[in-house]
């Protein structure tokens, strides 16, 4: 059996799983992620589930995604995304030190979304896509020979970092964002693509516009407020949809991949997929050149992150 984790800045998703994929018993449990937590307490968090488990069957290895850039081969992530204290750190021998020295393999959640698309998912026949995942920001993989393309910096599919529609004005007067807050991030960057395109972002700012707290707006939300004829929120929505199309549009003449898929929480949604799929549409009118992109939805979404992690350990311990 292994422990499979899917490490978010809010929460930890945990999963007690098969070599083949299934998952026998999962849960979650709040990120060690306050002002006066570290690293030790992260590592006590999943050390504890760790105990939990240990004495219920043999654990054959323990996988983890997690954001940041991840250097799969040394077991090294910087970075941390959302998770601040996680930059430079050697997870992978910390938590197998903890753990009976058991095998841990770690891997970037994005990328691990997109190992389940090729695992078991709708990349699993195909050499090369592109898979996008929506939710607090914007991840993704790109898939090229079948196989996870990770870059020289373990930057590829770091998709939230695209600079769109920004001004020379903006570049005067812009500042570092690695101390910011999510939302400050939001306020002071919105050239980037995911303080526009990412599910967080598009409800951080129509709570903004109708007077909300920054959290107290979700992508269910938005979609009952647009059903029932609120033109924010349909407006929200296009705008994002349209955001999504161009930038496909983008990685289809720059990768030429196979299909580009599209998953996070709110690809759940059948009129999300069907907004960005509309704009698409739209764009192939520009140029032939745009004809054969294919867009297509994310088989898995909840669990997409434990399949590839643990898909991960497979690839890496060849098990």
């Amino acid at each position: 059996m292994y422990l499979v984790f899917d490490v978010g800045a809010t929460y930890v998703k945990y999963a007690w799983m098969t070599l083949e994929g299934s998952i026998e018993e999962k849960g979650k449990i709040p990120t060690r992620n306050k002002k006066n937590e570290g690293i030790n307490d992260f590592l006590l968090s999943l050390t504890e589930i760790y105990e939990k488990y240990k004495g219920k069957d043999v654990i054959e290895g323990i996988a983890v995604g997690l954001p940041g850039q991840v250097d799969v081969e040394n077991g090294i992530v910087y970075g941390g995304g959302g998770i601040r204290y996680m930059h430079n750190v050697p997870l992978r021998d910390l938590l197998s030190e903890r753990c009976d020295n058991v095998k841990v393999s770690i891997e970037n959640d994005g990328k691990c979304a997109a190992l389940a698309e090729v695992w078991m998912g709708n990349a699993k026949d195909v050499e090369t896509a592109c898979v996008l995942v929506f939710g607090t920001g914007i991840g993704g993989g790109i898939i090229k020979d079948g196989k996870i393309h990770r870059g020289k910096r373990m930057l590829a599919g770091e998709l939230s970092f695209i600079v769109e529609n920004m001004t020379r004005e903006d570049l005067a007067r812009i500042q570092c964002s690695e101390d910011m807050s999510m939302y400050d991030a939001i306020e002071q960057m919105p050239f980037m693509w995911s303080a526009h395109a990412a599910t967080g972002s598009v409800c951080y700012w129509l709570a903004k516009k109708k007077g909300l707290e920054a959290g107290d707006v979700t992508g269910e939300e938005i979609y009952r407020w647009a059903r029932s004829g609120d033109k924010d929120s349909e407006e929200a929505l296009e705008d994002m949809y349209f955001s999504i199309a161009k930038q496909c549009c983008n990685l289809y003449v720059a990768f030429d991949p196979e299909v580009i898929l599209i998953g996070g929480g709110i690809s759940a949604e059948p009129a999300f997929i069907e907004g960005i799929q509309r704009y698409v549409n739209k764009l192939k009118g520009l140029s032939i050149i745009y004809k054969e992109i294919s867009i297509d939805v994310c088989k898995y979404r909840n669990d997409s992150n434990l399949l590839g992690a643990l898909y991960n350990f497979k690839q890496i311990y060849n098990v």
